[in-house]
């Protein structure tokens, strides 16, 4: 079977025989637990070093065999944002000012961030996005070249990035005092993703995966109309060029998005992700009424499901979800709706893709108990 294609052809809308399925990230200790190789830092804030860290040989090999073994069909990468400066706080933890300009106070953890690079209006003119050059691309093109799983890119776009240059608050108020200067950032910002879309097509990505968490558990941050203003129409114009490019696009938000899911789908990406089910989601719903737009990625609980469910249940919960959403071999991809953290128990995670293996293979004939949910 090649993964690659099954991937691509799952976010593309295409029949399936097989059901796909992956996952963002899988955190370093369950790895380790799967290929029995610890290495030291495996206990350390593992999103921050996949997203600015080079992968040694060793830990390469392992996430290539744990993935193998757990049979998924592609591999989530970052452009490495690596610091510009690094110091150390007297009671140890780190000072980083980053790549776009933040400084930020991280632990093994998480990180806050605590000076943004553009804290008045004026600041917008004068703001310049780093240079495509500056970032890192060593684990990107290791995976294209060793690999064989789709590589997908991600880029934080929209709201989401936006709002992490002005500060929460701050970006509050651009969108009613200062409409002009956000409208200029924007501009500035497509200019930037429309180079780093280029650069990463040269390389040979497979899927560009576009994170923007515009909405928490009860709904979107800010109103729908300001989010087609400042955000959903830069992110359909971003959408055209990497199409242009030949690549499919992924749009990952996480919380509720019963309020912008037709915005979203109205942008042209070619899948949705997360569609977290404890916050109102009901991928069913969306299934029956985008599915012939948009693949949905996602819906499977980490909050209470993967870390806290035994293996029987994960198993039993796959072959529901497979009835109510594969039943035509399209239009759904099986993933957690974000990473498989540490404080999921390895059997769980196993038990997870073992299972879409198990029930998402099609055998060339309706199981009519299994469609009850569809």
């Amino acid at each position: 079977m090649d993964c690659k294609k099954r991937f691509l052809d799952a976010i593309t809308l295409k029949e399936c025989e097989s059901l796909s399925h992956g996952d963002v990230m899988i955190h370093d200790q369950l790895v380790a637990e799967m290929t029995n190789v610890s290495l030291e830092g495996d206990d350390g804030n593992a999103l921050a070093k996949w997203m600015m860290d080079g992968m040694s040989e060793a830990n390469f090999q392992r996430h290539l065999r744990a993935r193998k073994f757990l049979g998924i069909d592609w591999c989530h990468l970052f452009p490495m944002e690596k610091a510009v400066e690094k110091e150390f706080t007297p009671d140890g933890h780190t000072i980083i000012k980053d790549i776009w300009g933040s400084v930020q106070i991280g632990s093994q953890e998480s990180s806050d961030t605590v000076s943004t690079p553009i804290k008045t209006p004026e600041d917008v003119k004068n703001y310049s996005f780093p240079k495509v050059e500056s970032f890192g691309y060593e684990n990107i093109k290791r995976w294209i070249d060793e690999g064989s799983f789709a590589v997908v890119a991600q880029l934080d776009t929209g709201f989401f990035k936006a709002y992490q240059l002005t500060g929460f608050e701050e970006y509050m108020d651009y969108i009613y005092f200062h409409k002009s200067r956000l409208h200029e950032l924007m501009e500035k910002f497509l200019d930037f993703q429309k180079s780093m879309v280029s650069h990463l097509a040269g390389l040979g990505v497979d899927v560009i995966w576009l994170g923007d968490d515009f909405c928490f558990n009860a709904g979107p941050f800010i109103s729908p109309q300001f989010l087609q203003e400042f955000d959903f129409d830069y992110m359909k114009r971003l959408v055209s060029h990497i199409h242009s490019c030949g690549i499919p696009v992924i749009l990952h938000c996480c919380g509720n998005i019963n309020y912008t899911i037709r915005q979203m789908v109205e942008t042209g990406v070619n899948a949705i992700h997360s569609m977290q089910p404890n916050t109102g989601n009901d991928i069913y719903a969306y299934k029956k009424e985008y599915g012939k737009d948009v693949c949905l990625i996602g819906n499977v609980d980490i909050i209470e499901l993967m870390p806290h469910g035994s293996p029987f249940e994960v198993d039993k919960k796959v072959q529901e979800m497979v009835g109510g959403l594969f039943y035509d071999r399209k239009g759904w991809v099986l993933s957690t709706t974000n990473l498989l953290s540490v404080d999921t128990p390895v059997e769980n995670a196993i038990t997870l893709h073992l299972a879409a293996e198990k029930y998402g293979n099609w055998k060339g004939e309706t199981d009519e108990s299994q469609r009850a949910i569809s």
